[in-house]
């Protein structure tokens, strides 16, 4: 059985990093205002960090399948 964005979301933060760094494959990053955005594939899904630019804080983790979501990446995904 697959993860699903529901499982991801629930790990602890330690695991979540893991599975990102050993499983997921990095698409793009991105900047808004004090924000750094990173962009992962996790096999079927999808998974943005929103990280603080500043001090270097990890400030939320959204998983998702809603390719929707992807427009703010398009001019930095390579094709």
């Amino acid at each position: 059985m697959s993860m699903q964005p529901a499982d991801f979301t629930q790990l602890p933060a330690d695991q979540q990093l893991d599975t990102l760094y050993f499983a997921g494959d990095i698409l793009a990053n991105r900047y808004e205002d004090e924000n750094i955005f990173l962009l992962y594939n996790l096999r079927d899904f999808y998974v943005e960090l929103k990280y603080n630019a500043y001090n270097s804080q990890l400030n939320q983790v959204s998983a998702f399948r809603d390719t929707g979501k992807l427009e703010p990446y398009l001019p930095y995904l390579s094709v």
